[in-house]
């Protein structure tokens, strides 16, 4: 015999302790989330107030990365989350102030802005405990909050260069500073010509030629890709180093330089047509689509601005300033200056070269000058040497400059050095004098707290069929990598080491 059960009757009473309890219990959970604290066999819900969030907990922070956020679920008494707030350097607990910076507030977030960007290569704590909660119109504190602790770390220091020596001659290699740690990058069928690192460090730019080529042939290279097995968060997992990817070919167009954009999402191709070389000119590549025509008039040595919104690029005997939107006019003429050097980080100013070919005053000397986007113009200083380089570092307060000096004699020679120009004052203060300044490359580090040069060897009777050549077409027969720490004090002498490898062009990865 079967029976059937009757059906199920909610009767508002049950309805109502059905609610109740799925209330209550979402009430639990939220205050379970805002932590729990057992002692053996007794658990209760602490309700300190405590940080709600930290935007930099576990990352790995870069150049840019100048101010964190934290955020607390109850207000705070803002003086006591200051005076509590502490950064150390769990590996050198010598440096007590490692990252110092300013505080302000809005509401429950404290946002920490640094003085300058944190150097390189180590490891951060951020400790915070004993602050208290202050309620707006009650004078009296409230509870003493939770302590937070949390780590974050910058990138190690690593710079690429192109090797010179036996079987590293004509790559890419990358070296990890801080690890101690070399990778040859791309194979020996490739002969590296230039090369720009993406700001996240994850790849690297770069043309080359096929390495049963000359120099001679600098027109046949091509547009590649290559990984460098860094990963750009501490959870992610790295591609592997070394998997080079085509980006342009050189089929239709040879390619005659390029330029990456700092964020990375551009690159601009300067080419010229195969089946007619007077057709020559800018081509851009957004997102990795097809290059298009710029459709811009021909001229020398660009850049494009922090900014992506324009390339600063020489024509004639002056700067034009040109759009990155394809057939539009150009957007300004700079007639006076006939270089440019460097952009500063956020994009407002760039620093250029004024040969002064108008100025009878100062004939045979050479000037610099800072160049705003509101068009003003303010010079720095002028010099009877050259000015071969400059770079800022990353606050933009420095200028570090590889210029001359015109030594007296009767034959025209010049002493190179590297300086560092301070923008506020314009005072030059020399960091060292180098032997020659042929193709000298100077990168200054993303943290602005060291330089990488190189000094190269020539010999003329080495033979055109070299794989390296300089760009007057002398062999490359040797080259020593140096890297430079300014001073703090200017009072003080810089440190110079010469690196123990061979190769060109050093620089630094973002």
């Amino acid at each position: 015999m079967k029976f059937k059960s009757a059906p199920m009757t909610l009767y508002p009473i049950d309805i109502a302790a059905l609610s109740t309890v799925v209330v209550l219990t979402v009430l639990a959970g939220i205050l379970l989330l805002s932590g729990v604290i057992c002692r053996g066999d007794r658990c209760w819900v602490d309700t300190r107030p405590k940080v709600a969030a930290f935007n930099w907990q576990d990352e790995i922070i870069r150049a840019e990365d100048n101010a964190f956020v934290l955020e607390f679920n109850r207000p705070m008494d803002h003086d006591g989350v200051e005076n509590n707030l502490k950064i150390t350097i769990p590996d050198k607990p010598e440096i007590t102030n490692p990252l110092p910076g300013k505080v302000s507030w809005a509401g429950r977030r404290l946002a920490y802005t640094l003085d300058f960007p944190a150097p390189y290569g180590d490891r951060y704590q951020l400790n915070l405990a004993g602050a208290q909660e202050k309620f707006r119109g009650n004078d009296e504190l409230g509870q003493e909050m939770q302590p937070f602790t949390a780590t974050f770390r910058t990138p190690d220091r690593i710079f690429a260069y192109i090797g010179l020596e036996r079987e590293e001659e004509g790559r890419l290699i990358l070296y990890n500073l801080t690890q101690q740690r070399k990778t040859i990058l791309t194979p020996p069928n490739l002969v590296i010509t230039e090369f720009e690192p993406y700001p996240d460090g994850q790849s690297i730019l770069f043309t080359a030629i096929d390495a049963d080529l000359t120099r001679t042939d600098l027109l046949e290279q091509q547009l590649y890709r290559v990984t460098t097995g860094i990963s750009a968060t501490l959870d992610a997992e790295p591609t592997a180093a070394g998997q080079v990817t085509p980006q342009l070919t050189n089929e239709t167009h040879q390619i005659l330089n390029f330029d990456l954009s700092a964020d990375g999402s551009i690159i601009v191709v300067q080419r010229v047509e195969r089946d007619d070389p007077t057709q020559m000119g800018l081509w851009l590549i957004r997102d990795d689509q097809d290059p298009v025509p710029l459709e811009n008039q021909p001229g020398g040595v660009f850049q494009i601005a922090p900014d992506n919104q324009l390339i600063a690029m020489a024509q004639g005997e002056g700067i034009a300033l040109l759009s990155l939107e394809p057939g539009a006019e150009p957007l300004d003429f700079f007639a006076q200056f006939g270089m440019v050097l460097d952009f500063a980080p956020d994009g407002t100013t760039a620093a250029m070269v004024d040969y002064n070919r108008d100025k009878p005053d100062l004939l045979y000397t050479r000037s610099l000058y800072l160049v705003t986007n509101q068009r003003s113009q303010e010079k720095v200083f002028d010099t009877r040497g050259s000015i071969v380089d400059c770079d800022f570092d990353p606050r933009g307060k420095n200028l570090y400059c590889l210029l001359t000096n015109l030594l007296e004699g009767q034959e025209y020679a010049e002493q190179p050095y590297v300086a560092q120009v301070n923008l506020e004052t314009k005072e030059i203060l020399p960091l060292t004098t180098l032997p020659n300044y042929q193709d000298i490359h100077l990168s200054v580090a993303p943290d602005g707290l060291a330089l990488l040069f190189d000094q190269l060897t020539t010999d003329p009777d080495a033979g055109r069929d070299r794989r390296l050549q300089t760009d007057g077409g002398e062999a490359i027969v040797n080259s020593q990598l140096w890297i430079l720490i300014p001073p703090a004090d200017p009072e003080d002498p810089p440190a110079l080491e010469e690196l123990p490898f061979v190769g060109i062009q050093p620089q630094w990865l973002p």
